[in-house]
């Protein structure tokens, strides 16, 4: 049994990993950190926790916890990640894994040193249409193309756009789609270069960069183009992907459908719902701490991710300079 704390119970991880775990055998919810105390209590009673408290020390102090779960805002992900790994805790932190190259730098190595199962909250790569479309793709002969888009409307929540509490909707988001094609192209991503536009928020005055046009290169010769911002309309279907493949083009549309274009005997697939892969990423986590056969994101991955998203944002910063980000410009990671 995986003992598990959450630090930080905001919407997106009540309605996510904490459901999940509890319709997980392998895992127990034991604790629950958040500084609201009516939330901390709420959540808790809610889940049946041995205990809740606001101060997230007490978790990564408790012996009778295996893995901490990080989902508070944005500019605490590196440190508390840091902290954690010093305690000798497994750690899903969600995404952004960190803010600058210099925290990413910092949370590989502390996790790196500490030799705990550690991963960021990069679901995509789990979703059920997209493993069948990776599949398909394996019998592919040559780099592919892919079309990425992810729009929708304005965030309602400013303080995820803030630079220095969310990092902006590159940092917050687009690093989703950086993790997703690294994994789907099977080679690492060597440069990166991104033209966009400027948008203030209107909860918040400080200017925010969102929107951009980003064209990623990888090492195998693929190309990716991405379309991402937030001046969509939220009715329109927020994601889709075409990938294209010697003759053969598959296109993923918003994580529910499938289509197939020059695969014989291969049929297109709908799901009921979304599925962006958050459920079977805890099932991944739980054997990977079990040390059971896992596809799990890796720190490594994690962090060649970040760079990417990092350097992304600094070159729609510097007006579409093309950014180097290959493994080996980075003597920390190393080679992939």
């Amino acid at each position: 049994m995986i003992r598990a704390a959450v630090i930080g119970a905001g919407g997106f991880v009540r309605a996510t990993h904490l459901p999940n775990m509890r319709d997980n055998p392998r895992f127990q919810v034991r604790a629950i950190a958040e500084v609201n105390p009516e939330t901390a209590r709420a959540v808790g009673e809610e889940y049946g926790v041995t205990y809740h408290t606001t101060d997230y020390r007490q978790v990564l102090a408790d012996p009778e916890v295996d893995l901490v779960v990080i989902t508070t805002p944005h500019h605490l992900h590196a440190p508390l990640s840091i902290e954690a790994a010093k305690t000798g805790k497994h750690i899903l932190v969600e995404k952004p894994m960190s803010m600058t190259l210099e925290e990413t730098r910092q949370v590989f190595e502390a996790v790196q040193a500490a030799g705990v199962v550690f991963t960021v909250g990069f679901n995509r790569r789990y979703a059920p249409l997209a493993v069948r479309a990776k599949a398909l793709l394996d019998s592919r002969r040559g780099p592919i193309m892919v079309n990425y888009r992810m729009v929708d409307s304005l965030w309602q929540h400013p303080w995820a756009l803030a630079p220095g509490v969310g990092g902006g909707r590159i940092i917050s988001e687009a690093c989703h789609i950086f993790d997703f094609l690294t994994w789907l192209v099977g080679a690492p991503p060597v440069r990166v270069h991104a033209e966009g536009g400027v948008l203030t928020h209107p909860g918040d005055p400080q200017v925010v960069q969102d929107n951009a046009a980003i064209l990623v290169k990888f090492a195998d010769g693929s190309i990716a183009a991405v379309c991402h911002g937030d001046l969509g309309n939220g009715a329109y279907p927020k994601e889709n992907v075409a990938v294209f493949a010697g003759e053969r083009t598959i296109v993923l549309d918003n994580f529910q459908r499938l289509e197939l274009y020059g695969y014989e005997g291969e049929a297109n697939q709908e799901l009921p719902t979304i599925d962006k892969g958050v459920v079977a990423e805890i099932e991944q986590l739980g054997r990977a701490i079990m040390g059971e056969p896992s596809t799990l994101l890796t720190p490594r991955e994690a962090a060649q991710t970040m760079i990417c998203t990092v350097r992304a944002l600094e070159s729609l910063q510097q007006e579409g300079q093309v950014m180097d980000v290959r493994a080996e410009a980075y003597p920390w990671l190393g080679g992939l």
